[in-house]
C-alpha cells in the first residue's frame, strides 16, 4: 500500500509539473521572454549534418539517416523528435544535404525542411577545411487546447498561433585532420522565430561548437571522445561529454552526459555493409529523476553508394 500511494504521488506530481511547465512555456510567449525550442538529439557524431551543414559530402560514401527521439517517455506532453537526413557527394569536392525535421513538445509544433551544399578543400596533406550553407523554410505553431488551465476562458490562451512557412538559412565551418581530430562551429538556423503579433514570442537562435577525435588503441579498438556545446546570448552555456568505444568497426559501446539534465547508454551496430543502427538510453539528472522517466533515441543509416 505504502508503495502504491508512491506511485499516485509520482503520477500526480508529473501532470503537475506538464501543466507548470507549459504554463511556463506560454508565460515565456506571452511576456516577451526567451525560450529555448532547438530539438535535441544525443546521436549527433552519427549525423552531424543536422547541425553543421558543412558536413554534407565529407564522408566516403553518401548515406540517408532517419532518427526518432523519444524523451521524457511516459509524460504526456514530451517532447517528440523525428528527423531525415540525405548526405549526398557532389562533383568532387562538394556535397549536398537534404533535411526534415517534426519536433513536438507540450503545445508546441515546429516542421522544417531544408537543402545543404558543402565545399571541402585541403589545406595540407593532413588537414582539411569544409565549409557549408542551409537555406529552407520551417513553421512554428502553438497549441493552446490541449492545456490544462484553472480559468477555461483565459483570452490570452484562446485560440492556436502560428508563424506560417518562414524562410530561414544557417552556416558551418569545420576543420578536420583525416577521419582523426575535428572541430567545427555552426548557426543551422540564423532567424528567430516570429510570433509577435500573437503575443510578443521572442527566441534565441543558437551556435553549436562541436569537438572530438579517435584513439586507435590496435587493429581491433578505437575510442572516439567527442563534446557539444550550446551557445546563445543571454541563456546559460550547455554541453554534452561523449566517449564511444568501437570493436573491429563493427560494434560502438559508450557512455554520455548532458550538464545538468542526464546521462546516457549509446550503443551502435554495423548490422550489414551498408545498414547501421544506433540507440541511445538517458535517465534524467534533473527533477525529472524523482518520476523515473527515461529518454530513447534510435537511428537507422542506409549507406547508398562510394
Amino acid at each position: 500500500m505504502k508503495n502504491f500511494n508512491k506511485r499516485v504521488d509520482q503520477v500526480k506530481w508529473s501532470k503537475g509539473f506538464l501543466t507548470l511547465a507549459s504554463l511556463v512555456f506560454c508565460m515565456l510567449c506571452m511576456n516577451q521572454g526567451f525560450a529555448q525550442i532547438e530539438s535535441m538529439s544525443s546521436l549527433y557524431r552519427m549525423n552531424p549534418q543536422t547541425i553543421n551543414p558543412a558536413h554534407a559530402g565529407s564522408t566516403e560514401h553518401s548515406d540517408v539517416t532517419v532518427l526518432n527521439r523519444q524523451q521524457w517517455l511516459g509524460m504526456e506532453g514530451a517532447p517528440v523528435t523525428y528527423v531525415f537526413s540525405g548526405n549526398f557527394k557532389f562533383k568532387g569536392q562538394s556535397g549536398i544535404g537534404a533535411n526534415a525535421m517534426f519536433d513536438q513538445a507540450g503545445p508546441m509544433k515546429i516542421t522544417s525542411i531544408s537543402g545543404d551544399y558543402a565545399y571541402h578543400t585541403k589545406l595540407s596533406e593532413s588537414w582539411a577545411f569544409s565549409g557549408g550553407i542551409r537555406a529552407g523554410v520551417t513553421n512554428l505553431s502553438l497549441d493552446f487546447t490541449g492545456l490544462a488551465l484553472t480559468n477555461d476562458g483565459d483570452v490570452m490562451f484562446a485560440g492556436n498561433r502560428s508563424t506560417g512557412l518562414m524562410f530561414n538559412t544557417g552556416w558551418g565551418v569545420k576543420v578536420n585532420k583525416g577521419d582523426g581530430f575535428f572541430v567545427s562551429i555552426s548557426q543551422p538556423r540564423v532567424f528567430k522565430y516570429d510570433l509577435e503579433g500573437a503575443g510578443a514570442f521572442k527566441d534565441v537562435p543558437y551556435f553549436f561548437g562541436m569537438v572530438g577525435t579517435k584513439y586507435k588503441i590496435n587493429e581491433n579498438v578505437s575510442i572516439y571522445p567527442s563534446a557539444l556545446f550550446r551557445m546563445a546570448k543571454d541563456v546559460p552555456l550547455s554541453w554534452d561529454a561523449n566517449v564511444m568505444l568501437n570493436l573491429k568497426g563493427k560494434l560502438d559501446a559508450g557512455l554520455s552526459y548532458r550538464n545538468g539534465d542526464s546521462w546516457g547508454i549509446r550503443l551502435g551496430v554495423q548490422a550489414t555493409e551498408k545498414i547501421y543502427l544506433g540507440y541511445v538510453f538517458e535517465m534524467p539528472t534533473s527533477q525529472l529523476s524523482k518520476v523515473g522517466v527515461q529518454t530513447h533515441e534510435i537511428a537507422l543509416r542506409y549507406r547508398l553508394s562510394k
